[in-house]
């Protein structure tokens, strides 16, 4: 395997461990929503994680790479959750980025499969930041209209 073969198995075990980190993120996060239809939303992103993460890893098998080290199972999230939605949404772009470095050095390489689930990855990538900061941004105008109200409201003569 040439020293470019093994930079794009290197790229690929990275956005693998990445994903695995996320998922985890993610169901730690869903864990701590009380609205069941968000922590719904946040079970199915981390599920399209662990997808990400099933289809890195038959990438890096068809290459002959593996066994991978398993990322530590203790992942510390900060206590404001909404800090968190949109640090997982930050990451999520980049980690599209890094997909979208990664499918190029795939496609120089000629290795078309791993290309395309960059690619795949990338996309869904993409809309998971967008979703993520999305619920950070309407968590927070729903606790913003919760306690406007009350701040509005006229005092007793």
């Amino acid at each position: 395997m040439g020293a470019r073969h093994t930079r794009l198995a290197a790229a690929l075990a990275a956005a693998w461990e990445a994903e695995v980190v996320s998922a985890r993120r993610m169901t730690m996060l869903a864990e701590r929503i009380m609205d069941a239809r968000v922590r719904a939303r946040l079970m199915v992103l981390a599920a399209f994680c662990r997808a990400h993460a099933s289809r890195l890893l038959a990438r890096l098998a068809a290459l002959g790479r593996g066994p991978l080290p398993v990322p530590p199972e203790e992942i510390e999230l900060d206590a404001d959750t909404l800090l968190e939605l949109r640090r997982e949404g930050a990451f999520a772009r980049a980690s599209a980025a890094r997909y979208e470095t990664t499918a190029e050095l795939a496609r120089q390489q000629a290795d078309l499969s791993s290309a395309w689930v960059c690619e795949l990855n990338r996309t869904e990538e993409q809309d998971r930041a967008r979703e993520l900061l999305a619920l950070a941004e309407g968590a927070l105008a729903a606790s913003t209209m919760v306690s406007a109200p009350a701040a509005a409201a006229p005092a007793d003569p």
